[in-house]
């Protein structure tokens, strides 16, 4: 049985991958700075605890990176510890799950290899539609998810040599509790699902979908990507 490590596993998209991945035969490892019931801890900025974590499981044949957090404020307003709280979380998070996860592509690779072909390897990031779409009073959740995008590119040509795909999810607006407080303003809903061309907010559900199609060989040509799962958001220009 294949195993995959997704972070942010309690809740909202992390929550949803789990399920889609476990429901597809994948032995799923869900690690989240909140344990829950079958949830490892784990503070995705703690260097000590990737290496914790992946010396403890061994070599994996997957990863989804989903914990991420997400304040508004303007730049003017916001403070140096917000903006480093974002990148620490989002980006920093992100690179230390990756770099964890080709550390132990590493390692295996240099133990006698038990079966022929190697073992197929796959990262899925979770950027944003605001990657490259900003909005305002979230600059410092931009530039997170934004380096998220850039670092998904530059992990896929280090991880290409060692069979490791890299790709990013960029999801619009769903329906995780990060966005509840908006989901529950009528002209918020209004305005999100009048910029979404297909006129809705999308299910968490549906990102784990995506990722499951990504982390398999079905995805086995794609790497270096940044897929849109936004109801057409990145198209609308208007």
């Amino acid at each position: 049985m294949r195993r995959v490590v997704v972070t942010g596993a309690a809740s909202g998209i992390g929550a949803a991958c789990c399920d889609v991945l476990a429901a597809r035969g994948w032995e799923v490892i869900g690690a989240d700075v909140e344990p829950a019931d079958g949830i490892r801890r784990l503070d995705v900025t703690d260097e000590a605890g990737w290496e914790n974590l992946m010396a403890d499981l061994g070599p994996v044949d997957g990863l989804v990176t989903s914990a991420g957090i997400r304040t508004r404020g303007a730049i003017v307003d916001t403070s140096l510890e917000e903006w480093d709280r974002h990148l620490r979380v989002n980006l920093t998070g992100t690179w230390l799950a990756i770099r964890a996860f080709l550390r132990a592509a590493v390692a295996a690779d240099a133990e006698p290899p038990d079966t022929e072909p190697p073992p197929h390897r796959s990262i899925v990031t979770i950027a944003s539609v605001n990657a490259t779409i900003a909005v305002p009073d979230q600059a410092h959740y931009v530039a997170s998810k934004g380096g998220i995008a850039a670092l998904t590119k530059a992990a896929a040509l280090e991880g290409a040599p060692l069979g490791v795909r890299v790709n990013a999810i960029a999801p619009g607006p769903i329906r995780t509790p990060m966005a509840s407080e908006r989901l529950q303003e009528p002209a918020q809903v209004a305005w999100l699902t009048g910029r979404v061309p297909l006129g809705r907010i999308g299910e968490p559900s549906e990102i784990g979908e995506l990722a499951e199609f990504l982390l398999s060989e079905r995805a086995s040509y794609v790497s270096g990507e940044v897929v849109y799962a936004d109801g057409g958001w990145a198209a609308n220009a208007v």
